[in-house]
């Protein structure tokens, strides 16, 4: 019987603000619209792997490893800030402001939830949450919730619509993206997940191939995943403009759950910040990380993330 581990690479359509790119069979389809679902592909992508299994330099739990290459963006706040632990359930980008502000929206309890702007870290309790109604443009259909709020300056959040940025399950997608000054780079792709390929030979001598989930416990010391299979991200080079000499990587990155005593490797949301670093929330925490090599762009904390090499 032979083994061999996989990433899946369904393609697929996802709510998500840059405009999602599917994988089909060796070619790329680029969808245009934003936020307006389209037919999915289901063209299947195999790349063979081997495990990273716990050596030196496979795992990163707290600085980066390498220069993370923000691109200068006016928008954002000048700040290393890598992680949060807040149970982000949609985003607010604020843009009006200056620097923008991105606050992170919990789930919400009979109308109320709670607000964190990741880069100050200022909380804000008694969020009042609306559902959208028809007001909002029918296309729109990744609006669920409107909140308002009034943060510490004393500025008004009346009825902003927030956005789930919603990584997928069944099809990857890509989320973020990397750019040298040339404008040449490649892509974040999330939703992939690791399988093994077994070759088995029946009785009547007819060879098969049976997937099953991969087991990623030794990368995690024994404990457990909470989900049948380990979720990664990894990044592909573009269709044009690819940087010189790129090398495509796959991580797991994973926060450990203390209440299901497992790791969650399947991220929640994931949000493009267009400076070379991308927004990611797994578990408990969001954590922000380079699109060049998926390294944290500061210090973090419990977060794993383990390489997985080809």
């Amino acid at each position: 019987m032979q083994k061999v581990l996989f990433i899946s690479s369904w393609c697929r359509w996802s709510a998500i603000a840059v405009a999602p790119r599917c994988l089909d069979a060796g070619r790329k389809t680029r969808l245009t619209d934003l936020h307006r679902p389209r037919k999915k592909y289901r063209s299947m992508l195999c790349l063979g792997v081997v495990y990273c299994a716990l050596l030196s330099g496979c795992q990163h739990v707290g600085k980066s490893g390498a220069d993370a290459g923000i691109r200068p963006n006016v928008n954002w706040p000048s700040t290393v800030v890598a992680e949060r632990e807040f149970p982000a359930a949609e985003v607010v980008i604020d843009e009006r402001r200056k620097p923008s502000r991105l606050w992170l929206i919990s789930s919400h309890e009979k109308g109320v939830a709670q607000a964190l702007e990741f880069f100050s870290g200022e909380r804000v309790d008694g969020v009042q949450v609306e559902s959208i109604d028809s007001n909002f443009p029918a296309e729109r259909l990744d609006y669920n919730f409107a909140y308002s709020f009034i943060d510490s300056s004393g500025h008004r959040y009346a009825s902003i619509p927030g956005i789930p940025y919603t990584v997928g399950t069944d099809q990857p997608s890509i989320y973020g993206g990397w750019k040298d000054r040339k404008g040449r780079g490649h892509e974040v792709v999330l939703g992939d997940y690791l399988f093994e390929r077994k070759i088995v030979t029946g009785p009547n001598g007819i060879s098969k191939h049976i997937d099953e989930p991969s087991d990623v416990r030794p990368l995690f010391g024994g404990q457990s995943i909470c989900e049948t299979t380990a979720y990664v991200a990894r990044t592909q080079a573009r269709l044009q403009e690819a940087e010189p000499e790129f090398e495509p990587m796959t991580k797991i990155v994973a926060d450990y759950s203390r209440e299901r005593g497992c790791w969650v490797t399947l991220p929640t949301l994931a949000v493009d910040l267009f400076d070379n670093t991308i927004l990611i929330a797994i578990g408990d925490r969001v954590i922000r990380l380079s699109s060049k090599d998926l390294s944290p762009i500061g210090s973090m904390g419990s977060v794993r993330i383990i390489d997985v090499k080809e």
